[in-house]
This record gives C-alpha cells, sequence and structure tokens, in this order.
C-alpha cells in the first residue's frame, strides 16, 4: 500500500509510548552532553476540534494498532507565513489548524479529506494554506485561509506530498513527494514550472532568488528568474539527503548513515558531524538554520534538538512523540509539536512554542 510508511511512522511512534527502543549494535557518536530545553513560553491547542476514535484501542488481546486511522492529537508537520504572524499544524483526520500566532488563538481550521496531512505551507502574508496528506488521490490543494474556502486541486497522480514550501515571494510552490519527484508549481494556475525527477529536497534561499535542490546525484542550484541550472556538486557514495542550506555561510546540513553533517555548499566537502545520537528509522522532518548560521534546530528520535555547530553541544526536549517543527522566518520562536502518550492523563498535546533567545541561554549556548 502506498500508505505504509506513514503507517510504519505511526505505528513506530506509538510503540516508542510503551517500551524503551534502542539502535543495537551502532556505535555511539562522540559526543558533549546533551542539555535539556526549558519549559516552553506558551502552548498552542486546537481547542475547536474533537478528534475521531482513535486508531490505538486497547482489547483482550492487548493495543492494537488500525492501519489508516491516527492517533489522538497528533501534529504531523508544522509551517510558519513568510512574515511570522500565522503558524499552520497539519494533523490526522484530514484536519489542519491556523492560528494567529501574535494573538496565540485558533484563526481557522480546514477538514481537508486528505487523511494523514503529512505537508504544509503558508504563503508570504499567510492568506493561503497548502496542504498534502496521504487521501483523496494525493492530491495537494490550495485553500483561502481568509474565507476557508477551497481554491484549487493539483492531482499529479504519484504519491503523497512529504514537504511543501512557498518562495519567499509567494509566487512559487515547491512540493516533493514521497516518490522522489519534486515540481515547482505556480499557485495561481497549478501549472508546473518545473519538474524535477529523483529528488529528495528542495529549498528556496531567503531572498527568493536561489533553488536549491539534492537529487539521486547531484546537489544543484537554479536561478528562480528562468529556472536555468547555475551550479551543482556531486552526492557523495554516502547518499546525503539535503535537510537545511544556509548559502551565507557556505553550509548545508544533510542527513547520512544516521546522522546529521555539515557540508560546504559549493564543493560537497564535508564539515563536521553533529553530537545528536544516531537514528535510522526516520530522516529528520524539520530542520533549519538559526538567523546567524549558528545554530541547527531540528527534529530526530521523537525531539527537537539544537546543535550549536561553533562548539559541537546540543540541547533535547523532552520526548514530543511527533516530528513536526518550525522556526519563524525571524527566527525568535521555534515551534514543535506534542502528542500525548496514550497512557497520559494530563492534556500536554499541542504545540510548545519557546522563545529562541531564552532557549539558547537556558542551553547555555
Amino acid at each position: 500500500m502506498r500508505d505504509v510508511w506513514l503507517y510504519n511512522q505511526r505505528s513506530m511512534r506509538i510503540l516508542l509510548l510503551l517500551v524503551p527502543f534502542c539502535l543495537a549494535g551502532q556505535p555511539a557518536s562522540p559526543m558533549i552532553p546533551a542539555r535539556s530545553f526549558s519549559e516552553p513560553d506558551f502552548v498552542l491547542h486546537d481547542a475547536q476540534h474533537k478528534e475521531p476514535q482513535s486508531g490505538v484501542q486497547f482489547g483482550p488481546g492487548g493495543i492494537t494498532i488500525q492501519s489508516g486511522v491516527g492517533t489522538p492529537t497528533a501534529i504531523n508537520t508544522l509551517a510558519f507565513s513568510g512574515d511570522g504572524k500565522r503558524l499552520a499544524a497539519g494533523k490526522d483526520f484530514g484536519r489542519v489548524t491556523v492560528w494567529d500566532f501574535p494573538g496565540r488563538t485558533v484563526l481557522r481550521s480546514f477538514d481537508t479529506g486528505q487523511g494523514i496531512v503529512s505537508a504544509v505551507a503558508l504563503d508570504s502574508d499567510g492568506t493561503v494554506l497548502a496542504t498534502g496528506g496521504n487521501g483523496d488521490k494525493f492530491s495537494v490543494k490550495l485553500w483561502s485561509v481568509t474565507s476557508g474556502k477551497l481554491m484549487r486541486t493539483i492531482k499529479l497522480g504519484l504519491d503523497y506530498a512529504k514537504d511543501l514550501r512557498f518562495a519567499p515571494s509567494g509566487k512559487w510552490l515547491a512540493a516533493t513527494y514521497n516518490g522522489a519527484r519534486s515540481y515547482i508549481l505556480d499557485p495561481a494556475t497549478g501549472s508546473v514550472v518545473l519538474e524535477l525527477k529523483n529528488t529528495h529536497g528542495i529549498r528556496f534561499s531567503k531572498d527568493g532568488t536561489t533553488l536549491f535542490t539534492g537529487d539521486a546525484e547531484n546537489f544543484a542550484t537554479w536561478s528562480t528568474s528562468n529556472w536555468a541550472r547555475s551550479g551543482s556538486v556531486s552526492r557523495s557514495k554516502e547518499l546525503p539527503v539535503m535537510l537545511a542550506v544556509e548559502p551565507q555561510g557556505e553550509r548545508m546540513a544533510v542527513f547520512q548513515t544516521w546522522n546529521v553533517y555539515l557540508y560546504r555548499l559549493s564543493t560537497g566537502e564535508r564539515l563536521s558531524v553533529s553530537p545528536l545520537p544516531k537514528n535510522s528509522t526516520q530522516i529528520p522532518k524539520f530542520a533549519e538554520f538559526s538567523v546567524d548560521g549558528s545554530l541547527l534546530f531540528l527534529t530526530t528520535n521523537d525531539r527537537l534538538w539544537v546543535w550549536d555547530t561553533r562548539t559541537n553541544g546540543a540541547c533535547e526536549s523532552v520526548v514530543m512523540f511527533s516530528s513536526g517543527g518550525a522556526l519563524s522566518p525571524d527566527g525568535r520562536w521555534l515551534a514543535g509539536s506534542k502528542d500525548d502518550s496514550i497512557f497520559s492523563k494530563e492534556r500536554t498535546d499541542g504545540v510548545w512554542v519557546w522563545n529562541t533567545e531564552k532557549l539558547a541561554e537556558a542551553c547555555g549556548i
């Protein structure tokens, strides 16, 4: 089934709630002991929405996990608008919630009909929402946040969208599918302006003039003015997958051999390895450099992490039981999705938000 990966990811997350989990036989990475996150500054809840019955059920034979059905309160992905004033969360059961971030209130919720929502994106001013999931024939849908109405449905008939992101101008939408194929779309018409095969990652530069891509053979740069490729470096035999790009410092973060590394953007030279624990089960869903490029925020092993690339120190959150994360465009706020343990008697779910300056101080950065 095409939703096997999503189901396995959900099952693995539930198993993490039940038993201790370790990567047997994998050598530990040399690392400075990680510090711990401070308490979040505030938590956002989708108070308007009650989840349907969970796919996790207790019975005489123990715990069962129903395929294709979500878990309570699960948030799979997060995204800020370009101006940082709105935050979108993609959930199970086709649910997407958009918050007025400064006001910390639910602005609007959408029932997309897309099953497990795996990707969301907001344009520059947060008026257009893009969503994708494993339902409705793996469609990408565009919604008006102002009216709540569906504006456009794009069906490319491949697999679920694992990543969506608008260019800073909002003029283009990059869609990366689980089948290692990516498209640059014109959201105004739904037309394809660039198709990229065997592509695992796409990132826009902050000024929107450059597109960075990673395919089966190369890391490449493209001009967004004419979509011509302007440069490339060979991808190493260890098959690194691009996570985040920091052009000013000539660096990109990649996932490779169960860990996160820094590479030189122009040459493909490996610069350093993170002190994070190894993870062979999932490529980080979220990774973003701080504004000055010194810190890398990311999710792995069901936690949020901060990697100080200058000292090789690390800081970790509590177990979030989720992989959703987002950094506001100005770098001031870090958001991470928190799922409840199925044994939890307290409501700790929602979007946990940290002021990054205070977080860095707590982490000794």
